[in-house]
């Protein structure tokens, strides 16, 4: 209901409709569409992290697991048609307070794990020290964002993946050292 109509085609007369229940049926379960939207957004929270944790466990280089937090992310919309980008950026619209809340929440885990992994490689030396990890980790969500929002208006002339590695390509290179940089590093450990 949510991809063919967005938030506004979710009532719980439309779900009793569709699971061929009557609304008492599903009001025994949920009481307003607020709480349905928090259980979607609760799901989402749940399945995206689980789909992006084998990424975020790796010990590899941290340029290597953001770019697999991407794919995967990108692989994970696919397969769920878009909704999860939906019901995100819905919640940031909604009037309940609690519905805002658990939305901000779920934005937020994502930019902490992306802003962690990215301090963890300036901290190994694998990402520019120069880099702020908070705005790139809020830029590499922005990539995911565009890209998104443009495969949803057409998926056949913007390919999601092949959007986000064009990005990604350009992100990479705003993290990685520089050979000036590269220079200076190695003359100042072998200075130490």
């Amino acid at each position: 209901m949510i991809a063919s109509g967005g938030v506004d085609a979710l009532t719980i007369r439309a779900v009793a409709a569709k699971v061929g229940v009557t609304e008492a049926a599903i009001y025994r379960h949920v009481v307003s569409k607020e709480e349905v939207i928090l259980l979607l957004l609760q799901e989402v929270e749940e399945s995206l992290f689980q789909a992006i944790s084998r990424a975020t466990r790796s010990d590899r280089h941290a340029l290597e697991r953001l770019e697999h937090i991407l794919q995967l992310h990108v692989s994970y919309i696919e397969l769920r048609q878009g909704i999860s980008f939906v019901v995100v950026a819905q919640a940031a619209q909604f009037d309940q307070p609690r519905v805002r809340s658990a939305g901000r929440r779920l934005v937020e885990k994502y930019l902490s794990l992306v802003s962690e992994i990215i301090s963890q490689g300036i901290a190994r030396e694998e990402i520019n020290r120069t880099v702020s990890s908070g705005a790139a980790a809020m830029i590499f969500f922005g990539m995911v964002q565009s890209a998104v929002t443009r495969w949803l208006f057409d998926p056949s002339a913007h390919p999601l993946g092949e959007n986000a590695g064009s990005m990604w390509q350009l992100f990479r290179t705003s993290l990685e050292f520089s050979d000036e940089d590269a220079s200076r590093h190695s003359r100042e450990s072998r200075d130490e």
